[in-house]
């Protein structure tokens, strides 16, 4: 996946180099490369933080019912 983000990055960067002036080409690299880029990591990162999180709220959880169950 990461080969794929780094391409893509490239041909942005290169569409950027090539656009009619500066401010244009700041846009596009924003619009087409920065954004999408951080959304997939976002999205990427979220997807694996749940599991770990849940499995630490199911620990706790186990956690205080034994502690409940013991006199």
């Amino acid at each position: 996946m990461h080969v794929l983000v780094i391409g893509w990055l490239y041909v942005v960067i290169m569409i950027s180099i090539v656009s009619e002036s500066v401010l244009k080409g700041v846009v596009r690299f924003l619009f087409l490369g920065v954004i999408p880029v951080g959304l997939w990591m976002w999205f990427t990162i979220q997807k694996r933080r749940r599991p770990s999180e849940a499995a630490k709220l199911d620990a706790a959880q186990t956690e205080r019912e034994d502690d409940v169950r013991q006199p």
